[in-house]
């Protein structure tokens, strides 16, 4: 999931647009420690693709067991990569005379099928960006526009899409800095392309959520949880919000940021495997260089970790983290603070707050030259098979970004499609190995199913089924979620 936004009223994520865009300073004099490398760089991109930038946001992960994801601005592309580091491009967007940015990445639906969102479209002639549809089966003609946002007003930079209980798609726009108006929208839009506001925040000045920033993530009570960069209540500054919203478009403000302390959220949050909510901010913390959360309960946070980037070599986080099966929390840190190269890093915390630097880049090496890459451009994605995958969008081969996968010893584990389903309904179940699979259960209550291929199978919620971990008996052994399942009448 990508949390790096335009806009025009927060100094902090204008800086990080701008440089995502053109990073041209480099920091010096940052000491960078050697350290078991875990880390592996797959591809260099550049060989198929023919953008002239590096990939960025989101990736999704296919039925089929590869990863979709972008490449933008100015000419955006899509394409797929293997686990093994294999690219296919899949679809260039049409050469138009102010260029398309869709640096939001993707998102699997339920039919199979990705969705995804372009900030500009042909730049904002008529538009303040598009959601579409994509088909990799059709290659360059599986591209359709669903719904094309109106210029001005409140929806405008429309964020990655979640996918919902009820299978339709979720997500929220900035509002418009051009036009100065709106603090943004919560919105639905089916694989069919009905959209429909469901929310119009108002910001501070009504004790809401203002400038929602970072994916939606789906709660396991099929609620969205998501942060904002200003709203709040007024007497805490607008250093921003966690907020949860319904699918019916009611919101709840559960944690408001004084901008005397840690300060704005910009990458949403992350469900642990204990049921709370973990994120970071980008500002503030000991160190005035960022944090990472957890919230305790409304109205309640405390911070795991104050980022310092002179000893974390990472600071001012900007993307989700990411769940392990370990428990553990895991994201990528590429300090671009002030419009530079700073230091980067892969790190995991723990739900008690133990800080681990996994792996560090070299951005002094950057763009051209270096393996590893630089300008981190993703969040981190945990494959069925236990490795970690994302991109960097600056460095490689020819210094357009690679692919990489990180390994930390987590072992396979199934991925369930949704976090909470109703007794009767199937549910999708990714894994790799899933040939020859003789059982399904939902704790410990068996289940029928159908295995459609060696990465992807359906099993159906059997009565008697409550909430637990979701196992399958395949020929390797037995894969377990990473989360529990809630299940419902």
């Amino acid at each position: 999931m990508n949390s790096i936004y335009w806009q025009g009223k927060h100094s902090g994520m204008a800086a990080i647009a701008l440089t995502m865009l053109a990073a041209v300073v480099l920091l010096a004099g940052i000491a960078i420690p050697a350290q078991a490398q875990t880390y592996t760089p797959l591809y260099s991109f550049g060989a198929v693709d023919s953008s002239q930038n590096g990939p960025n946001g989101q990736l999704a992960l296919g039925r089929d067991g590869n990863l979709y994801g972008t490449i933008n601005p100015s000419l955006s592309e899509i394409y797929q990569i293997t686990p093994e580091g294999e690219e296919t491009l899949l679809w260039k967007a049409p050469t138009y005379p102010y260029g398309t940015v869709c640096y939001s990445g993707m998102t699997l639906g339920a039919d199979g099928l990705l969705y995804g969102t372009c900030q500009q479209w042909n730049g904002f002639n008529g538009n303040g960006g598009v959601i579409f549809k994509y088909d990799p089966s059709k290659g360059q003609n599986g591209f359709t526009i669903l719904y094309s946002f109106p210029y001005c007003g409140t929806t405008w930079m429309p964020s990655p899409l979640t996918l919902g209980t009820d299978r339709n798609l979720y997500g929220t726009t900035f509002g418009s800095g051009y036009c100065d108006t709106g603090w943004g929208t919560f919105f639905q839009i089916t694989p069919a392309g009905k959209f429909t506001t469901l929310h119009v925040f108002k910001g501070s000045a009504a004790n809401e959520p203002g400038e929602p920033s970072g994916p939606l993530a789906l709660g396991a009570n099929g609620n969205f949880y998501g942060t904002s960069q200003a709203g709040g209540y007024p007497t805490d500054y607008n250093g921003g919000t966690v907020y949860m919203i319904t699918p019916k478009g009611k919101v709840t403000l559960l944690y408001s940021f004084p901008n005397t302390g840690p300060y704005e959220p910009v990458a949403g949050v992350t469900q642990g495997a204990d049921g709370k909510f973990y994120g970071t901010t980008y500002y503030g913390g000991t160190y005035g260089h960022g944090t990472i959360f957890q919230l305790v309960k409304k109205g309640t946070i405390k911070v795991l970790h104050a980022f310092n980037y002179h000893v974390d070599n990472a600071g001012f986080p900007a993307f989700p983290l990411t769940l392990g099966t370990d428990a553990s929390l895991y994201a990528p840190s590429l300090t671009f603070n002030m419009g530079g190269y700073g230091p980067e890093s892969l790190f995991k915390i723990t739900t008690k707050g133990v800080y681990a630097d996994l792996h560090n880049l070299l951005p002094a090496a950057c763009p051209q030259g270096t393996p590893d890459g630089c300008m981190l451009s993703s969040p981190m994605v945990l494959h069925p098979s236990g490795i970690f995958y994302g991109t960097a969008a600056q460095g490689g081969t020819v210094g357009r970004g690679v692919f990489y996968g990180l390994g930390n010893g987590l072992h396979p584990y199934i991925a369930l499609q949704f976090p909470r389903a109703k007794i009767g309904t199937s549910i999708g179940i990714f894994g790799v190995g899933l040939t020859g699979t003789t059982a399904v259960s939902f704790n410990g209550v068996a289940s029928a199913f159908s295995v459609m291929s060696d990465t992807y199978m359906t099993a159906t919620i059997p009565a008697g089924a409550t909430k637990g971990y979701v196992t399958v008996t395949a020929p390797s052994g037995t894969l377990k979620s990473a989360v529990k399942l809630t299940v419902t009448k």
